[in-house]
């Protein structure tokens, strides 16, 4: 599953340019702690969060036109259904305080999307905070955690930041320890935000 928070990607993306809060993408391999840093933004800072796995929960219809019987379809997260979901998201969040992407975009297509987005909703780049982890870590992390394919869920972010890194040269990606303590963390990705 992927799960690339934040937010995999909006190197471009970022709030109104209006708005005065900051645009973050959080990005990260599994079990490195980008829903936990997001809600902590959330709570402490007032951010909205978009989250791509709360849109694909809460929409599923729009995921069925992709899918045929004999076939599994396509995954979610890379499906072109994401692109409406997340603009109309953008559209109706608040974004005075900024925002929090979470899982988008994961793909070429959908950072073409985004990039018509950032003209039509006037928006400003992104801040991208990469929670980092080495592999060996992640596996020892999430080693009992039933459920989860954790090599596919590796393969996918290595895929997503790789794509993050090419797609978008110029974004402003600022790394943090993900092994620390996650107070450490969420001070430090904090200390990021009023920098910028």
């Amino acid at each position: 599953m992927v799960k690339t928070s934040t937010v995999l990607c909006c190197a471009i993306l970022a709030g109104a340019a209006h708005a005065a809060g900051p645009i973050v993408v959080i990005v990260g391999p599994p079990g490195s702690g980008r829903t936990t840093q997001a809600q902590m933004l959330h709570k402490d800072l007032g951010l909205p969060v978009i989250t791509a796995d709360d849109l694909i929960r809460a929409n599923p219809q729009k995921f069925q036109k992709n899918r045929l019987p004999t076939m599994q379809g396509v995954e979610p997260h890379l499906d072109p259904a994401m692109n409406d979901l997340v603009e109309q998201a953008l559209v109706a969040t608040d974004l005075s305080k900024g925002v929090v992407l979470d899982g988008y975009p994961a793909s070429k297509i959908q950072g073409d999307f985004l990039a018509s987005l950032r003209q039509k909703l006037e928006l400003d780049r992104a801040t991208i905070i990469h929670l980092e982890a080495a592999d060996n870590v992640v596996r020892k992390r999430l080693k009992g955690d039933k459920g989860r394919d954790v090599e596919q869920e590796l393969k996918d972010y290595h895929r997503e930041f790789d794509f993050l890194k090419t797609y978008f040269p110029d974004a402003n990606i600022r790394p943090v320890d993900a092994t620390k303590p996650i107070a450490e963390v969420a001070k430090e990705i904090r200390a990021i935000l009023q920098s910028h």
